[in-house]
């Protein structure tokens, strides 16, 4: 058996494998990735994002795709990747799979050390044509200084994700500062300005399979409240008119303004359950 560390080069020969919303992560800043061979046929892969690698606080590694269905393949896989986070001065290491189809990932996890719990995931679905319905989605009249991506210049959103970043937010996206203009859908999301500058972004992200990600939603100064409902009623509305009503939205709640913001967009939403854990890396 082989281990072939995945590269912008190579993943194309195992996007099927890996599935394409999964392999077009490899070649971002922070993504890496991992796959075992027995003569030319993946039998175990894995695919991680290192996090806080901007912050002060400790870096962590978030495996976020993994595959394993033979013992030997899973040590093969799991040393290679000890000394990829060993470089990367990793402190901890997490995991989240689906609790249908991961049983048996779980269980090779928990053999090298990893807790384990099921509970509900953090990323929620719902159809376009369901955000659609929403009352206030419906109601509010768009505003002149909230609009789709494509009319922002790319000076103004540099210096809004260069804001941003300085205050800590960036969504989903560690690497937002890496990201070219084109990961995002330009026409569907969007932003606000005042006198020229941005102080509010949504910005959304279209997979291979259709799903469009709400990777970022936030808004700064004294009226970022007032700001929100606007950037979701824009977006939403410039959607409808490019995607069809049965387009899958996603959000991943992974903070409480995302968690409230779910709650609000998907009140009938709930994530599938998973199995999530971590060990320590030290």
């Amino acid at each position: 058996m082989k281990v072939t560390e995945l590269t912008l080069d190579n993943v194309s020969g195992f996007e099927e494998y890996l599935t394409p919303d999964v392999a077009e992560n490899i070649g971002r800043t922070f993504y890496h990735g991992l796959v075992v061979t027995d003569d030319d046929t993946p039998v175990a892969g894995m695919v991680w994002e290192l996090k806080n690698t901007m912050k002060s606080a400790a870096v962590e590694s978030y495996i976020s795709w993994i595959s394993v269905k033979d013992d030997e393949a899973a040590g093969m896989l799991f040393e290679k990747y000890e000394e990829s986070i060993k470089t990367a001065n990793v402190a901890k290491s997490s995991f989240s799979l689906s609790a249908k189809t991961g049983k048996e990932e779980k269980r090779i996890l928990k053999d090298r050390g990893f807790s384990a719990k099921l509970s509900e995931g953090d990323e929620i679905t719902v159809k376009l044509s369901e955000i659609a319905n929403i009352d206030f989605v419906k109601k509010i009249k768009l505003i002149d200084n909230v609009r789709p991506l494509k009319d922002a210049t790319q000076r103004q959103l540099n210096a809004a994700i260069k804001n941003m970043i300085s205050l800590g937010l960036y969504g989903v996206c560690e690497d937002l500062p890496y990201l070219p203009r084109s990961y995002f859908e330009n026409e569907v999301s969007c932003y606000s300005e005042v006198d020229g500058t941005v102080n509010g972004l949504l910005l959304c992200h279209k997979y291979p399979s259709g799903t469009v990600e709400i990777s970022m939603i936030a808004a700064i100064g004294k009226d970022y409240v007032k700001i929100l409902p606007y950037l979701i009623a824009c977006a939403a509305k410039s959607a409808q008119e490019i995607y069809p009503p049965d387009t899958v939205v996603m959000i991943d709640r992974h903070n409480y303004a995302t968690l409230a913001l779910g709650e609000k967009l998907f009140p009938t939403g709930f994530g599938i359950p998973v199995y999530t854990g971590e060990r320590s890396e030290l």
